[in-house]
């Protein structure tokens, strides 16, 4: 992949470091991120990342990002949805002012915000020979982790909303393309006590599959994941929960 426009978010940490890295030498690729520490961080490791700063729960960020993408360069060839939010879900112990704050916080930045810059985004991926759209959801859109609850139903959400969005755009010609990694190894996943993917063997299958022109890409364990859920559903959740009989 050569010589494309691609905007994506949270592109200075995890996979979207290790999308952005595989990507930048190649192609011009502008990183929506809101922290800027982890800014100062992505261009110190890569000077070639054009980098904005933008909240993406934040309405008038993103339409200012998408302004000055559009003065600099016209147009978006590939659109990469990738920042997420998780946290754990302890619905009987955290309180319920903190407990309903993390729950709006996840469902904004997973769901919500992939669909708001999509949206906002038409108009300069209209302007590409070939757009795509990439809206990261999860394995875990398949099978919840109990402790991971927001963020599953987030996934989940934004899952059943790539396929709707996929399907309204057939007739602009704008491929939509789901990716559902595994647990890749990441801050996000720190905490996690199973095999993790390395993010940047995750970046490389995903761009495999990219050229190919996939459209859904199950990726490592998910592939096994998504087709037990669908004969074993109740098996898969208590496997995945650590559940008895």
């Amino acid at each position: 992949m050569k010589n494309k426009i691609i905007v994506i978010t949270g592109g200075a940490t995890g996979i979207g470091f290790a999308i952005t890295k595989a990507l930048v030498n190649d192609n011009t690729v502008i990183s929506l991120d809101r922290n800027d520490t982890k800014i100062a961080a992505l261009k110190a490791a890569l000077n070639k990342v054009v980098s904005i700063k933008a909240d993406v729960t934040s309405d008038s960020d993103l339409s200012n990002a998408l302004a000055i993408v559009e003065k600099a360069y016209g147009k978006i060839d590939i659109l990469i949805n990738n920042a997420g939010k998780g946290s754990t879900f302890d619905f009987v112990n955290t309180p319920e002012k903190a407990l309903m704050e993390n729950i709006e916080v996840e469902m904004n930045v997973n769901y919500l915000s992939p669909i708001r810059l999509t949206k906002k985004a038409l108009p300069l991926l209209k302007k590409s020979d070939e757009p795509v759209v990439v809206i990261v959801s999860s394995g875990l859109a398949y099978v919840p982790m109990s402790f991971l609850g927001t963020y599953c139903a987030s996934k989940s959400a934004v899952h059943f909303a790539a396929m709707s969005i996929r399907h309204q755009l057939t007739g602009l010609k704008i491929r939509v393309v789901e990716v559902l990694p595994p647990v890749v190894d990441t801050e996000l996943s720190k905490d996690a006590k199973i095999a993790k993917m390395p993010a940047d063997k995750f970046a490389k299958i995903f761009l495999e599959k990219l050229a190919k022109g996939d459209t859904v890409m199950n990726i490592g364990q998910t592939a096994g994941l998504e087709k037990f859920s669908r004969f074993m559903p109740k098996t898969a959740f208590k496997m995945l929960n650590k559940q008895g009989n």
